[in-house]
This record gives structure tokens, C-alpha cells and sequence, in this order.
């Protein structure tokens, strides 16, 4: 009796990765794990939860931005992706030639596409698929925000999402109650993160199956919510996700999940691996640009240390970075390469420069406190500030430069941020601001080359209730 399925019964197996980030190092152990497992069993779909771009530069900064991610998963035999946020990082050009290239296809319910001035194509909503006898059907869904100007949209630069518009998720998704008849296995692809995705299981208990991402979760185990299997494997190519379904006379009768580590595994496919080894090579990105004296220890010192250079390179007051842009958590010791800064800001954000006040700057500061993790989202070069909170809310900010003096309350100072925030934060200002072609990164390796040798510096944000 043990595992034998019987004459009406079928198992398909869905692999999963999401939230890769340019991570290309383990998919030689994830080529060579999936066709040991094809060979005991065909029934295989493999999908990307979204995030397949942002985080490694030997992706990030290759010629043709992103081409490695898509010719390795090209080769592995990825069948669809939803859209991540960070897809659209480089830009919609980058992005719609990397899906042509794509053998894979894109899916997304909650985005409309205006082909005239948007520079990519209209995904589709869902697809059907057919293994064996079992028809499934997959629904595509990105995480959305509501931004200053009222808009929904997902975590990236406003600009590089002209001429899309993005609905709400769970709302979206109703919509496709009725693919449900449709189908022998109904499967939610998302990019909303796991907590959106327990609510979407909950309003939408036809899924039977959801494949996430967005949150970086690391799902162990089979998690069920309202009748719906949701999944996640971590981030960054550590795990790969693996659904079972089994179902009998066509029908789900047992589904579960599990996290293949690929730190256990040993084999890897050779040719997968070379070409890893030629992107790596084609990239670069080994030069030493700098030395650290200590070590960079979270986003506070890492965060300076990006607004200092921002503020030096472009002569300015004050400099402020989100924290949310750092993208890694420390910097060992010793020397720094090209690699490591484009690791730390991966974005290609520019950098904007506005005239402000110090009651236009307190503004900036107020809003970005977060109530949920208690702490102020800017880190900043030139001055220091205390956010003071009553009952979890900021009500006022004290800002000092770095003597510990107070500002000008009279004078107008030359403020820069990158892109994003500028996009993206609301706060007050009277000058519209002047966006240079040069982006936060470029800053960085320019001060670094200058500055030969860098310190972590003292924390200059504090909250106090």
C-alpha cells in the first residue's frame, strides 16, 4: 500500500523559486535536481513567484540587464512568472526585451497596460495549461501600495510604470471566481506577500493552490488556509519550493508542501555551471575602489555612508537615503569592489536636489516614520534628527546639523534624495526640484575613489516617545 498511486490517481509536481534577485549561483544544483526528478516523474510545472531582477550585479550590470536571469531559467525550463515589483527596475524597454527573450510567459490580472505609452504589452490575466489529463489554470497577481498622488502601484519608481494602471489584488482576483469550472487544478501565482496571501485564500477558496512571493517568506511545511496550500521559498535562490498534488479520477484529493535547501545538495548540472562562470567573468566587477577600516554593521552606518557620498559628490547640506534602498546588511572589512556598490544600491535611482526649509524638511522626516517598526525610514548625511512619537504617531521632529546646532529656520538648504523618495514620499516643497542624469551609485563609487579609505560613522536618526 505504502506510496503506490492507484489507476485514477496523478501526482503533479509544481517547483517554485520567487524573489530571486539576480541570485544565479545555485540554479546548476536546481537544474540538476529538477531532471532527476522528471525522470521519476514528467508531471512537472515550474514558476517564478516574481523578483527575478535587483541584487546581484553580475545580472544587474551586465550589458544586456537581466539577460543571465532569462537564459538560465530559459534553460531550466521555467513554464510562467507573475511580474514582481522589481521587474520594472530597469525600465519597460529593458523589460520588454528580456520578455521577448523569455521562453516562459508573464502573467498579471491586476494591470492594465495602455500600449500606447506604455513600452510593454498587455499580460495575460491567467493561462490554461494541460498535463495529461489534468487541465490547470493559473492567475496571476502583484502586490500594490497606495501612493502620495492616490495611485496604486507597486515598490518601485513611479516613472518606470508610466502608462500602466494596477488594481487591487484580492478584488482583482474575484473576478476569476469562475475559472474554477474550468479546470482540474486552479493555481494562484502571486508577488503580495504572504499575509496578503493567507487574505486571498480566505476570499477566494477556489484556489487550490498558492505560489507566492513578495514577503521573502521561508514556508517549511504545508500551510493551508481556507481549503488553499499557500507556499513561499525564502529568497535568493536558497531554497526551491516543491508542491505535491495529488489528484484522483481528476479531482485534488492531497496536497503538500516542502523546501528543497540547496546548501544539501552537492550535484550540479556542468553546463548550467559554466555558463554561471562566463556571466561572472563577462562582468567586471572585482576592481577594489576602496578600503574599509571596520565593519559596515546594518542600515544606519551603510545608510550614511550612501548620503554622505551623495551630499559630497553634488555639494549639498543634506543628503537622505531610504532605508528600504539599502540592499545589503553589512560591508566586512578591508577592500570594497564595484561589486559590493551595486550590491548596496542595485536601483539606478538618480539623484534629485531641491532648495528646502528646515519646516519643509521636518515634513519629509514626519512622514517617513514608520508606526510599524517604530523607526524613521530616512538615513541622512549633514545633520541629525530625533523624531519624538506620543502613542505610536510622530508629532514633532528636532533637527540639529552635526555640531549639535540648530537649523536656519529662515534659510533655504540644499536638500538631495534619490529618485524614489522623491517620487514616492510625501512632503512639502516650494522649489520643484533639479534631477541630475547621475545616479545615488555613481555618487558612491566616485566618493569612494576619492575618499580611498572609509569609517562607519555614529547613528544620526533617533525616535523618542
Amino acid at each position: 500500500l505504502c506510496c503506490s498511486l492507484s489507476a485514477k490517481e496523478t501526482q503533479i509536481i509544481i517547483f517554485s523559486t520567487n524573489d530571486m534577485h539576480g541570485s544565479i549561483d545555485n540554479f546548476a544544483k536546481i537544474a540538476s535536481y529538477i531532471q532527476k526528478e522528471r525522470a521519476k516523474n514528467p508531471n512537472i510545472l515550474i514558476l517564478s513567484g516574481g523578483d527575478m531582477f535587483s541584487g546581484n550585479p553580475v545580472v544587474d550590470q551586465y550589458p544586456e540587464k537581466g539577460f543571465p536571469m532569462i537564459d538560465l531559467m530559459n534553460r531550466i525550463g521555467y513554464q510562467y512568472e507573475i511580474f514582481g515589483n522589481h521587474e520594472f527596475d530597469y525600465g519597460q524597454e529593458v523589460l520588454n526585451r528580456r520578455m521577448e527573450q523569455a521562453n516562459f510567459q508573464f502573467l498579471c490580472a491586476n494591470m492594465i497596460v495602455d500600449e500606447e505609452t506604455a513600452k510593454i504589452k498587455q499580460p495575460q490575466p491567467y493561462a490554461f495549461l494541460q498535463i495529461g489529463d489534468t487541465k490547470i489554470c493559473i492567475l496571476g497577481l502583484i502586490e500594490v501600495s497606495k501612493r502620495r498622488t492616490g495611485e496604486l502601484l507597486p515598490a518601485t519608481h513611479p516613472a518606470r510604470l508610466k502608462g500602466i494602471t494596477f488594481t487591487e489584488p484580492i478584488s482583482t482576483a474575484l473576478k476569476y471566481k469562475n475559472l474554477r469550472s474550468r479546470c482540474n487544478l486552479f493555481v494562484g501565482l502571486t508577488h503580495t506577500g504572504y499575509n496578503k496571501d493567507c487574505e486571498i485564500a480566505e476570499a477566494m477558496p477556489e484556489l487550490d493552490v498558492i505560489i507566492g512571493g513578495h514577503s521573502h517568506t521561508r514556508i517549511d511545511s504545508t500551510i493551508v488556509v481556507n481549503g488553499v496550500l499557500i507556499s513561499q521559498a525564502q529568497s535568493n535562490l536558497h531554497y526551491l519550493g516543491k508542491t505535491t498534488i495529488t489528484l484522483e479520477d481528476n479531482k485534488v484529493k492531497e496536497k503538500k508542501f516542502e523546501l528543497i535547501n540547496m546548501a544539501k545538495l552537492k550535484d550540479e548540472d556542468t553546463d548550467i555551471k559554466q555558463s554561471i562562470q562566463k556571466f561572472r567573468k563577462d562582468c567586471h566587477l572585482d576592481q577594489v575602489i576602496a578600503h574599509a577600516t571596520a565593519q559596515f554593521n546594518g542600515k544606519e552606518p551603510l545608510g550614511s555612508l550612501m548620503t554622505d557620498a551623495v551630499a559630497d559628490v553634488h555639494n549639498l547640506d543634506f543628503a537622505f537615503q531610504n532605508a528600504g534602498g539599502v540592499r545589503i546588511g553589512q560591508m566586512a572589512k578591508g577592500e570594497i569592489t564595484m561589486a559590493e556598490i551595486y550590491q548596496l544600491d542595485p536601483f539606478g535611482n538618480t539623484v534629485v536636489v531641491y532648495q528646502m526649509t528646515p519646516a519643509e524638511i521636518r515634513t519629509l522626516l514626519m512622514n517617513s516614520y514608520r508606526k510599524a517598526s517604530k523607526r524613521a525610514d530616512l538615513l541622512v548625511s549633514g545633520m541629525t534628527y530625533t523624531i519624538h512619537t506620543r502613542d505610536g504617531k510622530a508629532v514633532s521632529v528636532t533637527i540639529k546639523d552635526m555640531n549639535g546646532n540648530p537649523l536656519d529656520e529662515n534659510k533655504q538648504y540644499k536638500v538631495g534624495m534619490n529618485s524614489y523618495i522623491a517620487s514616492s514620499y510625501r512632503f512639502d516643497h516650494a522649489d520643484p526640484g533639479h534631477e541630475m542624469t547621475a545616479t545615488s551609485s555613481d555618487a558612491l563609487i566616485e566618493y569612494l575613489k576619492q575618499q580611498k579609505e572609509i569609517t562607519p560613522q555614529q547613528p544620526r536618526t533617533s525616535i523618542v516617545e
